[in-house]
């Protein structure tokens, strides 16, 4: 099961509901990562657990926000198989992006961020 905790830069008050660095669910794999270009915190997906043939890109709804992974529901008459991303911005995919792990400094300023000790939602 996965976590997200809010993360804080007591300087300039940027604020991130992220995981912090690498984390999983049943159905997915995430890594949190700075978008240089957007000054940003983002989890992507690294790996997700989907259905036998389905395409390669990932399709998010209306509805997506970058801060709560999707759930993907099993299909009783296909098989489920993992498939690998390359961590890119979900704003602008050509952004340049690196991975981020906590401690890790603010995207804006360059402070390290604080991590509230209780995870603000868990996932699956």
């Amino acid at each position: 099961m996965g976590r997200t905790y809010l993360f804080e830069c007591p300087q300039c008050h940027y604020r991130a509901r992220i995981s912090g660095g690498a984390d999983s669910g049943i159905h997915c794999e995430i890594q949190t990562v700075v978008c240089r270009d957007c000054r940003e915190l983002f989890d992507v997906f690294i790996r997700q657990r989907r259905r036998e043939g389905a395409s390669d890109m990932v399709r998010f709804h209306g509805f997506y926000r970058p801060e709560i992974p999707p759930s993907v529901l099993p299909d009783p008459e296909r098989g489920l198989v993992w498939r690998s991303f390359e961590p890119a911005c979900p704003v602008v995919s050509p952004h340049f992006v690196e991975p981020w792990n906590d401690p890790g400094r603010c995207p804006r300023c360059g402070n390290f961020m604080e991590k509230n000790g209780i995870p603000f939602r868990l996932w699956d």
